[in-house]
């Protein structure tokens, strides 16, 4: 079992990875595109740095959190606001 949580959390670490290279990639593509000029090429490449970076990002937070055990919460939640503000109940 602790073998299997290592690799989830290898693999969360490596797609926070693709999401840091691809924030960068697209953060290039966005300057190149202020220097050069937009064409559908580069604005296309733009966004799907972007959308890799989130996509990749959001999986890798998840099966590092699932790696550590801490995805669901663990207990129910009775603070005030989960009651819906109802203090004294």
């Amino acid at each position: 079992m602790a073998l299997k949580n290592r690799l989830i959390a290898l693999l969360g670490i490596l797609l926070l990875a693709v999401s840091a290279l691809a924030a960068l990639l697209g953060i290039l593509l966005l300057g190149w595109m202020l220097w050069a000029g937009p064409t559908a090429t580069r604005v296309m490449a733009a966004m799907m740095a972007f959308g890799l970076a989130i996509g990749c990002g959001l999986t890798g937070v998840v099966l590092r959190k699932r790696a550590a055990g801490t995805l669901l919460p663990s207990d129910v939640d009775l603070s005030v606001g989960f009651r819906g503000g109802q203090g004294g109940l």
